[in-house]
């Protein structure tokens, strides 16, 4: 009997596992996005399926004008135009797509940190919490919180198709990030360890970053500050060993910068469509406002909605501060969601768009990132040979908090199911 032809099958089976979760995925989320448009209500969903429909070679520049973040609705005119799909099945598949490719990249990212430092298969496991991800809403706690979304957000807005379209090339930019960074400080790359030049790894960064732009500009207005932050620190740090170690440091700056350019650029064109040239409400603008005056338009509690929208993240950083702290993956999520959530505690749009939250999704791209961190964490805890009651309290908790994360968003899938 060939047993190493056995055991390569059986390393397959976990990929046709991942595959299965995959189109049930794709099944509910198709479901879902059809079901809230045939409904008819306004909508994140119908407002942005109305003008994909209406792309032309002759109405292009209005339609970009008012939706410069055009890579969903031009998938959608895909869609429409050379698979002769109606217009909403076409938006609904589209959606389903993208939540799968989500789903494969943070499969992809689960597997490769946990792989990195078990040592140990993990593909299984890293497939389910893929797929719980996929699903996870804030707890449900209507006595405290009416609205299960606004107030506590979520990683998860599964009624904005270009929120959900940009989480995937935003977590592809995260991993390239954290390789560059370990690249830099000299350690073994956990995604794209064939790339032996590190100006491989600047290009690709560039053109995910570039793309989750495209997608929507606002994942690039938390990752961008939190990679400043993050080698601001690293240079503070290299300036007190006083051993030109700084150096090191500045290279690694200029050369991130200029992967951003591109990046940037794009996102100046958006916010001249936007601000400049029309796009949006003549009113609106950019503004700092005092301390949570956004965020406390929907919750009058802001500390028990965080708890709401982040319980298993808030757990394995408790448990585990110190790969949080240590770990460049850890460190680089946590750090996004800080900057996130200060870049919404003061900034808002004005006039009639205040009340839009616009700039809640720079948090909710910092809490994606979190989450999948916190997901590795507790993969890695999981398959650990740690024994300890201390250990299994923690991956019984944290599987618990998962668990209710995943069953409040099968309410919000579907609220009437749960009506008893």
């Amino acid at each position: 009997m060939n047993t190493g032809h056995i055991q390569k099958s059986n390393t397959q089976i976990k990929f046709a596992f991942a595959a299965f979760l995959a189109v049930l995925l794709y099944v509910i989320t198709y479901k879902y996005n059809l079901n809230i448009l045939s409904i008819g209500n306004i909508s994140d969903l119908l407002e942005h399926t109305i003008p994909a429909e209406s792309i032309t070679a002759d109405t292009f520049w209005s339609v970009w004008l008012i939706r410069p973040y055009i890579l969903w609705h031009l998938c959608v005119k895909f869609f429409i135009q050379f698979c002769s799909m109606p217009t909403f099945h076409a938006a609904a598949c589209t959606c389903g797509a993208f939540a799968v490719f989500n789903y494969y990249v943070t499969f992809w990212i689960l597997e490769k940190v946990s792989v990195h430092i078990t040592k140990k298969d993990t593909a299984v496991i890293s497939a389910v919490v893929s797929a719980m991800l996929s699903l996870v809403q804030p707890l449900y706690i209507p006595w405290i919180n009416a609205y299960q979304y606004e107030g506590q957000f979520s990683i998860n807005p599964i009624f904005n198709p270009t929120h959900m379209a940009v989480k995937p090339f935003g977590l592809l930019a995260f991993a390239v990030a954290v390789d560059l960074l370990l690249r830099y400080k000299e350690k073994d790359t956990i995604f794209f360890k064939g790339e032996k030049s590190k100006k491989w790894l600047y290009v690709i960064f560039a053109l995910f970053l570039f793309l989750s732009t495209i997608a929507k500009p606002t994942f690039i207005y938390m990752l961008i500050p939190t990679g400043i932050v993050f080698v601001l620190i690293e240079l503070v740090i290299a300036l007190l060993r006083k051993d030109k170690s700084w150096k090191k440091t500045w290279n690694l700056m200029w050369k991130l910068a200029c992967a951003c350019l591109p990046s940037l650029i794009y996102l100046i064109l958006e916010y001249s469509a936007f601000y400049i040239w029309g796009g949006t409400s003549e009113d609106a603008s950019v503004a700092i406002y005092p301390f949570l005056t956004g965020w406390h338009l929907y919750s009058a509690n802001v500390p028990a909605s965080i708890v709401m929208g982040m319980s298993l993240p808030l757990w394995m950083i408790i448990t585990s501060p110190r790969y949080f702290i240590k770990s460049v993956e850890g460190r680089l999520g946590a750090l996004a969601y800080a900057v996130g959530a200060l870049e919404f505690s003061f900034f808002v749009e004005t006039g009639e768009r205040l009340a839009h939250l616009n700039f809640a999704w720079p948090l909710m791209s910092g809490m994606l990132l979190l989450w999948v961190m916190a997901g590795c964490r507790l993969i890695q805890r999981t398959v650990s040979e740690d024994d300890s009651l201390k250990n299994k309290l923690i991956i019984s908790v944290g599987w618990i908090l998962l668990s209710i994360h995943v069953f409040s968003g099968l309410y919000y899938i579907n609220p009437s199911a749960y009506i008893l």
